[in-house]
């Protein structure tokens, strides 16, 4: 199997990029970083993407203010809602 997207880790750095083959060696260093999740080449990544749902970042925006709506006025908070924006915005989530 080959990587279908780039594997990054937790401070977005990139941990393996897209088109790499997959190995059982492989499997085990990104279960000890903590990922779970990976999208393939083939039949895997179209099945994925029939489950996926992209929004627009006009969208996401309103979602996150929804969720951000009484604690926005918070310096700390609004640092937050930009960083998961574009977070997800970045990572078309």
């Amino acid at each position: 199997m080959i990587l279908g997207r780039e594997v990054c880790g937790a401070s977005g750095n990139v941990l393996v990029s897209k088109g790499s083959p997959l190995s059982a060696a492989l499997g085990r260093r990104l279960a000890n970083w903590g990922i779970s999740t990976l999208i393939v080449e083939g039949e895997e990544d179209s099945h994925l993407e029939e489950n996926s749902v992209l929004i627009s970042p006009e969208k996401l925006k309103d979602e996150l203010m929804d969720k951000f709506t009484n604690v926005i006025h918070k310096p700390v908070m609004k640092k937050l809602f930009v960083a998961i924006y574009q977070y997800r915005v970045h990572k078309n989530i």
